[in-house]
C-alpha cells in the first residue's frame, strides 16, 4: 500500500525545506538497503538536549513538551544529526498527576527535578495470573474495570462500571453507577486527562512542524509495544510475566492472542488518522537471550511482534525495532521471516559481525556505538569505536549509526567526535 510522501505539502502549504527532503531520502534509502554516499546517523537522545544546555529541566518538559523545543533546536543545529527524536519517550506529567498515577515515579513529585521518570515493576503486579482469561475474553471491559483503577487512584470508582450487558432493557440499569458522585468524579478526571493529552498531542505536532521547517524528519512518528510487553511492562511485571511462560502458558497465550489483535488494530487506526505517519518504533523490553530461549521467544513473543511489524510494513511504514539487550540467538528469525528493506533493528550487546552476516541485504542495522563512551570515555575512544562500527556494519549499505543506549548525558567533545567521524571517515 503506497502512502503519501512523508511531509509533502497539502493544498497551498509551503514546500518542505530541501534539507528535509534530502535527509528523508537518505533515511529511506538506508532502510531500503539502497546505496548511499555516507553513513546515516541519529543517536537516540531522551534527556540529552535538556542536560546539555540547562535551558529547562526534565520536570518542566514532562509538564509541557514545548519546553524542550529551544534545547532540541540547539542540539540539532550544533550536531546536525540526520533525524530528530522528539519528547514522545518522556511520559507527560500533567495527566499523571491529575489521575494520581500509581505505576510511574516522576521528577518533581517523587524524584529530583532533573532526573528521569521510572516505571515501577511491582512484585505483586497489577493483575493476577487467573485474570489472563478475563482480559482475553473482554479486553476493553477488563481495562476499564481492573487496569485503570489499579494504575490511577482517581479512577478507582470505575471498578463499579460494567457495560458488558448494557443491551438488556435498553442498557438503562447499567447506567446507575454513572449517577454516583464518586463515579462521576472519575469520569471528570478522565475528561481533564483527555484535555491535557490533547495539549500533549498538539505540542508533538507543533514540534514536528518546526523541525520539518528547519529541515529534519522525525525518527519516531508513533511508539508501539510488542503484545508480550503489554503484560511485561505494566500489567503483570517483568519477573511475573517471565515466570508465567512456565506456570501459566495457556492463559498467557490466550491473552497474547487478544493483545496482538488490539495492537494491530491500534496501529491501523494510527495510520488511518495520520497520512504522514512513517516510522513506528517498538521499544522491546523482554525477549533477550538471557531471559528467553529461542523456543520460548518463538512461542510467546515473536508471533505478536511479527504481526505488528507486518501491519506497519503493509501500511507503507518503517518498523524500527529497538532491542534492549543481546539477541544473537534470534537474528536468523528476524532475517528470515521479515521482508527485505522494510525495517531497522537497533542492536545492543549483540555480535556485530554475526549480525552483519545475517542481516546483509535483508534488514537495516542500527547501533554499533558504545553510548557510555560518550560520557565516560575519551575522544580518541569514541573515534575508534565509530570507525570500528562503520568498518563492520556500513559496507554494502543498510547501516543506521546509533548508540547502544538512549542518551541522557554526554560530553560535547565526544558527541562532536561521533558525528565528525561518521561524516568524514569513509564514503560509499
Amino acid at each position: 500500500m503506497d502512502r503519501q510522501e512523508h511531509g509533502a505539502p497539502q493544498g497551498g502549504a509551503p514546500a518542505p525545506n530541501p534539507e528535509f527532503l534530502r535527509r528523508m531520502k537518505f533515511y529511506e534509502d538506508t532502510v531500503a538497503l539502497r546505496p548511499t554516499d555516507g553513513v546515516f546517523t541519529a543517536p537516540f537522545p531522551i534527556y540529552l538536549p535538556i542536560n546539555l544546555y540547562g535551558m529547562t529541566t526534565s520536570q518542566e518538559v514532562m509538564m509541557d513538551y514545548m519546553k524542550i523545543l529551544p534545547s532540541l533546536i540547539r542540539y540539532q543545529e550544533e550536531f546536525q544529526p540526520d533525524l530528530y527524536w522528539g519528547p514522545q519517550a518522556i511520559f507527560p506529567g500533567a495527566p499523571l498527576e491529575g489521575l494520581d498515577c500509581q505505576f510511574i515515579r516522576w521528577p518533581g513529585k517523587h524524584l529530583p527535578k532533573d532526573s528521569s521518570f521510572q516505571v515501577v515493576d511491582r512484585e505483586e503486579g497489577y493483575m493476577s495470573p487467573d485474570e489472563y482469561l478475563e482480559y482475553a475474553e473482554d479486553p476493553t471491559g477488563f481495562i476499564i474495570r481492573k487496569v485503570l483503577p489499579r494504575h490511577y487512584a482517581a479512577l478507582k470508582p470505575l471498578e463499579m462500571v460494567d457495560l458488558g450487558n448494557a443491551v438488556w432493557q435498553g442498557g438503562l440499569y447499567s447506567m446507575i453507577p454513572f449517577g454516583l458522585p464518586h463515579v462521576q468524579g472519575a469520569l471528570h478526571a478522565m475528561m481533564e486527562a483527555g484535555e491535557k493529552m490533547l495539549g500533549v498531542n498538539q505540542a508533538n505536532m507543533a514540534i514536528g512542524q518546526k523541525m520539518m521547517e528547519l529541515g529534519w524528519p522525525g525518527a519516531i512518528d508513533y511508539a508501539a509495544t510488542a503484545p508480550f510487553d503489554l503484560f511485561n511492562d505494566t500489567l503483570r511485571g517483568f519477573l511475573n510475566t517471565t515466570m508465567d511462560m512456565i506456570e501459566y502458558p495457556d492463559e498467557l497465550l490466550a491473552a497474547l492472542e487478544t493483545s496482538t489483535r488490539q495492537q494491530v488494530k491500534t496501529i491501523r487506526a494510527q495510520f488511518a488518522m495520520n497520512p504522514f505517519l512513517k516510522t513506528v518504533c517498538f521499544f522491546i523490553h523482554n525477549g533477550m537471550d538471557m531471559f528467553m530461549s529461542l523456543e520460548q521467544y518463538k512461542t510467546f513473543y515473536w508471533p505478536g511482534l511479527k504481526a505488528c511489524i507486518e501491519a506497519v510494513i503493509e501500511l507503507g511504514g518503517i518498523a524500527h525495532v529497538y532491542l534492549e539487550d543481546k539477541y544473537d540467538d534470534k537474528l536468523d528469525l528476524f532475517a528470515n521471516e521479515l521482508p527485505a528493506g522494510k525495517c531497522i533493528f537497533t542492536l545492543i550487546n549483540c555480535d556485530l559481525e554475526k549480525a552483519k552476516e545475517k542481516f546483509a541485504g535483508r534488514i537495516c542495522i542500527g547501533g554499533g556505538v558504545d553510548g557510555t563512551l560518550l560520557q565516560y570515555g575519551t575522544r580518541e575512544q569514541v573515534v575508534e569505536n565509530v570507525k570500528h562500527a562503520i568498518d563492520i556494519l556500513a559496507p554494502g549499505g543498510g547501516y543506521f549509526l546509533n548508540c547502544d543506549v538512549s542518551l541522557d548525558v554526554a560530553k560535547p567533545e565526544n558527541l562532536h567526535a561521533l558525528f565528525d567521524t561518521d561524516r568524514n571517515y569513509r564514503k560509499f
